[in-house]
């Protein structure tokens, strides 16, 4: 019963000591696209607000620009994790009023980037400056939601790259 007893804690102590930070989320992707980071934030934004699947509709998202950073932010957040979602407009609830209304950029600074981190969110999407054409993307988050959320980026990208015609 001890030798039990024992083990038993061993193994409890190594896996605490093998949990990552719940707060950290692993990056999935980082690539450079062509665009301006808030045209591409807003079109992205906008279509991931107007993704009608089900297991979307847990999802509030949120378009930050950072102008001391030149970037942009897009977070999307999971409702059924944040203390201020009502049950009024809480989409897992079916008499639920929803808001389908595009989500418009909130100005902040670079150093409310970090408070605003905090929350609990499924992925969040930076689109940073580069030059007058080029920006760096980079997802971390959630595999399945990122995914999603990468995949529209890459259409907006295709949508505002406009091939040379001869």
């Amino acid at each position: 019963m001890k030798i039990l007893i024992m083990l038993l804690t061993v193994f409890f102590i190594a896996a605490c000591a093998n949990l990552s930070d719940s707060r950290e989320k692993a990056q999935l992707f980082e690539e450079k696209f062509v665009g301006e980071h808030s045209a591409l934030a807003s079109c992205v934004a906008n279509k991931l607000q107007s993704d009608g699947r089900s297991f979307m509709r847990a999802l509030q998202f949120r378009n930050r620009q950072y102008p001391d950073m030149q970037a942009s932010e897009i977070h999307a957040y999971d409702t059924r994790y944040l203390h201020n979602a009502y049950s009024a407009y809480a989409p897992s609830n079916p008499d639920a009023i929803l808001i389908y209304d595009n989500p418009a950029p909130e100005i902040l600074s670079a150093a409310q980037r970090s408070e605003n981190d905090k929350s609990v969110y499924a992925f969040a999407l930076l689109l940073q400056k580069i030059d007058d054409v080029t920006v760096n993307a980079s997802l971390r988050g959630d595999s399945f939601m990122g995914n999603i959320g990468w995949g529209i980026l890459q259409s907006c990208v295709a949508a505002t790259t406009k091939p040379l015609v001869p």
